[in-house]
């Protein structure tokens, strides 16, 4: 029993010798131009996860598309100010598709004649008046003119939120669910209306 200890143990060490720094060696310095670069610097914590990108700031319209869907197109817009920026995108809007938007199919719900006027922006929240001849539209395309409205003024940077007003009166505004509401609309309210329901 011993004299197999005694060979297992004397194995172990012709091993560990073997794979080991020479014993009748000192060990050596190795000059720092001779490590790889980086193995010297001291190490540092791993990358933050890259951020998702931030928009582009870009103004856009929404427009009607095929199937019913609102869809955006880059537009320039001059003025300094949120507001001036806002009015201008706006009246753009109002003013409905270009030619080349027309011929690519592309329409609005909103009526010929439609005026929306910026009447204040707070905090975030840009308040715009409709006015204009005719009817307001009902059902599905009034949901789809908010729905224009509110996605091509949430593109202007620091524009977060829509109050409307008819006329100078708190407009009860309809959801993609048919629900009325008079509060602050968001883009998120509306972002159903970007894609085709399931079939």
């Amino acid at each position: 029993m011993r004299a197999a200890a005694g060979a297992l143990l004397a194995a172990a060490v012709v091993v560990l010798t073997a794979c080991g720094l020479p014993v009748d060696r000192q060990t050596e310095t190795i000059p720092a131009s001779d490590v790889p670069y980086g193995l010297l610097s001291p190490s540092s914590p791993p990358p933050a996860p890259a951020s998702p990108p931030a928009e582009d700031g870009g103004a856009r319209v929404y427009l009607l598309g095929p199937g019913d869907l609102l869809v955006p197109s880059d537009r320039d817009v001059s003025g300094a100010a949120d507001r001036e920026r806002l009015a201008d995108l706006l009246g753009q809007l109002a003013a409905g598709p270009t030619a080349d938007e027309r011929a690519a199919a592309l329409t609005s719900v909103l009526a010929p004649g439609a005026r929306l006027t910026v009447t204040g922006v707070d905090e975030g929240t840009a308040t715009v008046d409709l006015t204009g001849p005719g009817e307001a539209p009902g059902g599905r395309e009034s949901r789809l003119a908010v729905g224009q409205i509110v996605l091509t003024a949430t593109t202007v940077p620091g524009v977060r939120a829509v109050l409307l007003t008819r006329d100078g009166e708190p407009l009860e505004a309809p959801l993609p669910s048919g629900e009325l509401t008079s509060g602050p609309l968001t883009a998120g309210d509306y972002r159903q209306l970007l894609v085709a329901p399931p079939s």
